[in-house]
């Protein structure tokens, strides 16, 4: 007996690691939460219709909890999904507020859990009607045989003057309402999923160009990174999620479609009123959340087009800088292996050096002479400055990092952990800047209590590390003024 097996060109260890990939996305992660029925209750009852401003929301969800009898704090909960990644939170400039809005695996993930609650399901009594005409549709595309497709087309025509010649007499008979719900739900389930689908392309984009803005050591490095960007940027713009993307901005830029549209919504809405209420409400508010959607992969591609700008001006400093930091590193290993060295020795490796008079890189060799272990090292006495590490800050996003800390101190003092649960993807670059900033603001103290915060690490794994509840109180001036 033959079993067929579509995963039959994947190893195992192939398999596996593709799992893997998918166990740690945010969509998975949200779904295996313990509270995930509260989260879903909540993030349905008020981020599932676009965004909302924070104060709004904190207010909305303490009331829930007050009623579901739960203690947590509305604001605690916000900042919780924004480290999660399941929750947008950017400043609007129109409004000078604080907006939120879900991120696109947990759209995804809320999706999936209605779909369970609903046991949404395709195979319904009319649903083979449908799909044999769609696919009558295509086969007529594809088909080569003239005389197939002339006999579809003049039955098509004959049907059609059959339905005029009726109009005309006032004997249209009634439809089949069972196949016209199963229709109209089964187009109802594939918007919904649409409205989550549209914004794809914006997370493509948004994944080429994440690692951008972390710290490069080698000129390797910077190589490596710039051809994964346009690999990534290459797939993004080959994705179906692209092609999506261009034909809704057309449909809703041309009034004339979108009426049409509109027009027969109100028309299945009118006509079959016993259709599900959450299935007519995304029906009815289709363009309105697509356009939201679209909203958001603008303002990604504005981010993403800073952070390329951003990376490949940095390429040429970073080369200088990569082949000055070489020669430093190589002058101070051979000045270390001359004090404990004979000169006229010679040594299995080559160390490059450079001299005042000279214009090229020669090689000296050198053998160690004292050939016993060294002694252990001994913890050093000193301190760590982290505002020495705020040169960081020309391989993040200051300008953008200052500017939120800003809007944000607005309404108040915000502590570093708030700050950096205010990114939609710290990582440690991040985080190390902004503690580099705010030990400069004037309450800064050395005592302070350490708070855990989360970050994402170069190799997609998640962190956490111990940071002091530091408070941003004075605004951060310039980029300059912060890296000073």
């Amino acid at each position: 007996m033959h079993v067929h097996d579509d995963n039959a060109g994947l190893s195992a260890v192939d398999l596996l690691e593709l799992n893997r990939d998918l166990q740690g996305s945010h969509a998975i992660r949200l779904l295996a939460a313990t509270n995930i029925s509260l989260y879903a209750t909540l993030m349905e009852r008020h981020l599932n219709d676009g965004s909302i401003s924070e104060t709004e929301l904190v207010v909305r969800l303490e009331r829930d909890l007050d009623d579901l009898g739960d203690a947590q704090s509305g604001l605690a909960l916000i900042k919780s999904w924004a480290s999660q990644g399941w929750l947008h939170r950017i400043v609007d400039e129109r409004h000078d507020q604080n907006v939120c809005y879900l991120t696109q695996d947990a759209r995804r993930a809320l999706d999936f859990l209605r779909g369970m609650r609903r046991q949404d399901t395709i195979a319904t009594g009319g649903s083979i009607t449908g799909i044999a005409a769609r696919l009558k549709q295509v086969a007529v595309k594809v088909d080569t045989d003239p005389a197939r497709i002339r006999k579809h087309i003049e039955a098509e025509i004959a049907a059609l003057h059959e339905e005029l010649d009726q109009i005309d007499t006032g004997q249209r008979p009634q439809p089949d309402v069972t196949d016209c719900y199963d229709e109209a739900r089964a187009i109802a389930l594939q918007m919904e999923r649409l409205i989550t689908d549209i914004g794809q392309y914006g997370t493509l984009i948004e994944q080429a160009t994440a690692a951008l803005d972390e710290p490069m050591d080698t000129n390797v490095e910077y190589r490596d990174r710039q051809r994964q960007m346009y690999t990534d940027y290459q797939t993004a713009w080959d994705s179906q999620g692209r092609d999506s993307h261009r034909a809704f901005l057309r449909m809703i830029n041309d009034p004339d479609q979108r009426a049409e549209f509109e027009a027969d919504v109100a028309a299945v809405a009118e006509a079959l009123p016993a259709l599900d209420p959450a299935l007519r409400k995304v029906m009815a508010g289709f363009f309105e959340l697509v356009g939201h959607q679209i909203d958001e992969v603008e303002r990604i591609q504005q981010r993403c087009a800073q952070r390329v700008k951003r990376f490949t001006a940095f390429g040429t400093m970073e080369q200088s800088r990569g082949v000055a930091r070489q020669l430093n590193e190589a002058i101070g290993a051979a000045r270390a292996l001359l004090k404990s060295s004979f000169t006229d020795s010679r040594l299995d490796i080559e160390v490059p050096l450079a001299r005042h008079a000279i214009s090229s890189i020669g090689a000296l060799g050198f053998k160690i002479g004292d050939l016993s272990n060294p002694k252990p090292a001994a913890p050093g006495d000193t301190e760590v400055d982290l505002t020495s590490f705020a040169a960081l800050t020309t391989q993040v996003d200051a300008p953008a990092m200052s500017d939120m800390i800003n809007d944000a101190i607005t309404s108040g003092p915000v502590s570093l952990p708030e700050v950096v649960a205010m990114l939609d993807t710290a990582y440690l670059g991040h985080v190390i800047v902004l503690w580099s900033w705010a030990l400069k603001q004037p309450d800064a103290s050395d005592t302070a209590e350490s708070v855990t915060v989360r970050f994402r690490s170069l190799d997609g794994r998640d962190r956490e590390m111990a940071v002091p509840r530091l408070t941003f109180t004075e605004p951060i001036t310039t980029v300059v003024g912060a890296s000073t």
